[in-house]
């Protein structure tokens, strides 16, 4: 869309394009991953084991976490309207979705692991403080 707007001419085909593509690569894979993921846990709800549930749970919410945040924020970016007075939240949006989420899956992956959670109980506190 921002390239739409330095074109000549008509552009409703194009932008007719532009959504018709984001919904085809952007909504569509996401209805997937969420259908998998509703297997996935209603898999996990049968499970024996309160262990192992617990288990299943962290991860699959660590994996879904980061899922929402790509696609919820690259779908809001590209689904929208292109009205000039959001120019600035479709930059941070644009943002969040190439460079933060991709910065934050390693740090949500890297939670999970004990000895990072616990070094990272001993540093805020004390980060906090000063």
């Amino acid at each position: 869309p921002p390239l739409l707007k330095l074109a000549c001419g008509n552009i409703f085909i194009n932008e007719l394009m532009v959504y018709t593509l984001a919904v085809l690569i952007v909504i569509v894979p996401f209805m997937l991953i969420l259908a998998s993921y509703s297997r996935i846990i209603s898999t996990i709800r049968r499970l024996p084991s309160n262990t192992g549930r617990a288990k299943a749970f962290s991860t699959c919410s660590s994996h879904l976490i980061v899922v929402i945040l790509f696609y919820g924020s690259a779908s809001i970016t590209y689904l929208h309207s292109t009205s000039s007075q959001y120019e600035s939240v479709n930059k941070l949006l644009a943002l969040f979705y190439t460079i933060l989420t991709p910065m934050f899956n390693p740090l949500i992956y890297s939670l999970r692991n004990k000895d990072v959670t616990g070094a990272l109980r001993k540093f805020l506190p004390k980060l906090l403080k000063s």
